[in-house]
């Protein structure tokens, strides 16, 4: 259980500092050649936050942010299924394969445990973020008006 909070925290507050960098990516990504979008980091910034206008006032922050609940979506199951099963597997490893105890095996061994479980959660994570990878990708190439909800009933509908 403290795995899951403290990860959930953290990337409650992690994602508060990503999703401009986020929007700005996908910005970049979905433009095409021709069409008015910037190709680079700063024109896109710019572009965003004077075509989306202020979903934040007090900051500032235009478009910047309308994808934080769709990131949160995405990355806060990511990241708590990520240290719940490396954990998970870690335990299970020493349980069931290597019982000698953790201290009783070479670095080498104890590195392929770590190798091992991270590899294995990385697969159940992606298995839990890609529905909310698409959905935050769909959000963010729309050019249609309106609420996040709104975008994601059109999508689903």
């Amino acid at each position: 259980m403290g795995w899951s909070v403290a990860s959930g925290c953290a990337e409650v507050i992690a994602d508060v500092l990503l999703c401009p960098w986020e929007a700005t990516k996908l910005k970049i990504q979905l433009s095409r050649p021709g069409n008015e979008s910037p190709l680079t980091l700063v024109p896109a910034l710019k572009k965003i936050t004077a075509d989306e206008g202020t979903a934040w006032p007090i900051l500032g922050f235009g478009g910047l942010y309308k994808g934080i609940a769709p990131l949160w979506g995405r990355q806060i199951p990511y990241t708590i299924v990520k240290f719940v099963a490396f954990e998970w597997f870690v335990q299970w490893f020493y349980d069931n394969v290597f019982t000698k105890g953790k201290e009783n095996y070479s670095k080498a061994t104890q590195l392929s445990v770590t190798f091992a479980s991270g590899y294995l959660a990385g697969i159940f994570c992606a298995i839990i973020s890609h529905p909310a990878d698409t959905l935050v990708s769909k959000i963010y190439s729309s050019n249609e008006p309106g609420s996040i909800g709104q975008k994601v009933s059109k999508i689903y509908g």
